[in-house]
């Protein structure tokens, strides 16, 4: 409670140093000589409402209040709870999804291909082999995940690890859809690349940002149902990995969904605990995870960019310097991932804005040649590529960083189009400009 209470302050002092600003703007549109702040911290405000997104529409402030925490039951705080929860419609889920962009063949494994090369296909995640030994320590611990396998299950753990390593298979093809209606069949951990597929289709090639959200969203209420045998593998040494992982995905999900709405939107849902919770639970497991350590960071960089530097580090603790600290962290572990450096990319602009766009460049073109070992580092490394030309045009734009990210959130607000989505044209700021 005291966290909320923290940043329900915040986000009131952001919100009355947005109208002040707006008010000083009129007051000098007029001529009319208004006071300066008279302090360093005020000075800071004033800059930080000045960074942090302004909404353009007054509607995006207004959201339904969650009801009071103290209704979430203790073991399940970490998921949402129905109120925070975005509306999933299911016809949008069973609808037939987009392919990948390229042929599925140039990235097929055998299972004994995966089997072999698991340590670097799974150097990003840490995600352990599904093993018949593995799956069955698991399911013989935790009565709920041999419930779920239903009454014909016979026992048989090679045929299930083969069963789901073929789920990882259509994944690391690109056959997302595919992956996900035969993993789904072989219970929680035919599950994780069921919904790992869920969640890379929704961001990188869904066709609107609508459609992208709620498949997020249904990705995690799909984990959360899990959450309390997730409660016991924390607490225990020998599956917190088990825990790492799936927590990791769910909080993925969120935090797609949270990086492209407004500040209240983000507080209503409660997105900003349940990603920064997440985040150091995954680093509490493993201090060396690499996309743990840049997820930590984007996090950072996301607050700084939403709250402004100020809000960000009184509430959460963000800072430029421990983001910066904690990609070199993640860069030193595993260097060959695009999509940890197109996140430091898009971290350089949301706190240092066009200064350090150079340095943002040089990240994209780093993430844009990096070899795919499967469909979803393709993926990332071609949305790099679309981020590129972003980056590229509004260095020609000219202006700042808040002008171009203000209006390719107007952009998205009026066509609902996912900007992520690899096979859309980039959003370029000059065009966008000229058109209006």
């Amino acid at each position: 409670m005291t966290l909320r209470l923290l940043l329900s302050t915040a986000l009131l002092a952001w919100l009355a140093a947005m109208a002040n600003t707006a008010m000083a703007a009129r007051a000098g549109d007029a001529g009319i000589e208004t006071p300066q702040p008279g302090t360093e911290g005020r000075q800071q405000v004033r800059a930080d409402a000045e960074d942090a997104h302004v909404p353009d529409d007054e509607d995006e402030f207004l959201a339904d209040d969650p009801s009071d925490a103290s209704d979430i039951d203790e073991e399940n705080e970490w998921a949402q709870k129905e109120s925070e929860r975005i509306a999933v419609d299911a016809s949008v889920i069973g609808r037939s999804w987009n392919q990948v962009p390229f042929q599925t063949r140039y990235f097929d494994y055998s299972y004994e291909e995966i089997e072999r090369r698991w340590p670097q296909f799974m150097r990003a995640l840490l995600i352990p082999f599904p093993s018949p030994a593995y799956l069955q320590r698991r399911i013989e611990t935790f009565p709920e995940l041999r419930a779920e396998l239903g009454p014909d299950f016979d026992g048989d753990y090679e045929r299930l690890s083969r069963n789901i390593v073929h789920a990882w298979r259509l994944f690391f093809r690109g056959d997302f859809r595919e992956a996900k209606e035969w993993g789904v069949q072989f219970g929680a951990y035919g599950k994780v690349p069921a919904y790992f597929s869920q969640i890379i289709y929704a961001v990188y090639l869904s066709d609107t940002q609508d459609d992208k959200h709620q498949l997020l969203q249904d990705a995690a209420n799909q984990v959360a149902v899990y959450a309390r045998v997730l409660k016991e593998m924390e607490q225990s040494e020998e599956f917190r990995d088990d825990y790492m992982v799936m927590r990791l995905g769910y909080a993925y999900a969120i935090a797609r969904i949270a990086e492209e709405v407004s500040p209240p939107v983000a507080v209503a849902r409660n997105y900003l605990f349940k990603i920064s919770g997440a985040a150091n639970d995954v680093l509490a497991i493993k201090p060396d995870h690499p996309v743990g350590l840049a997820f930590r960071a984007g996090i950072d960089a996301g607050l700084i960019r939403t709250m402004g530097k100020a809000a960000g580090r009184l509430t959460f603790g963000a800072k430029q310097s421990r983001a910066k600290d904690y990609f070199e962290e993640s860069f030193n572990k595993v260097d060959d991932l695009s999509i940890i450096h197109y996140e430091y990319a898009n971290a350089l602009l949301y706190m240092n804005k066009t200064r350090e766009a150079t340095d943002a460049l040089q990240h994209l073109r780093r993430a844009m040649a990096i070899q795919p070992l499967f469909a979803m580092e393709a993926l990332d490394a071609m949305y790099a590529a679309k981020r590129f030309r972003e980056v590229d045009d509004f260095l020609k734009y000219g202006r700042s960083f808040r002008s171009f990210d203000r209006k390719r959130r107007r952009y998205v607000r009026k066509t609902d189009e996912n900007l992520y989505n690899v096979m859309s044209t980039p959003f370029l700021i000059t065009e966008y400009v000229a058109r209006r």
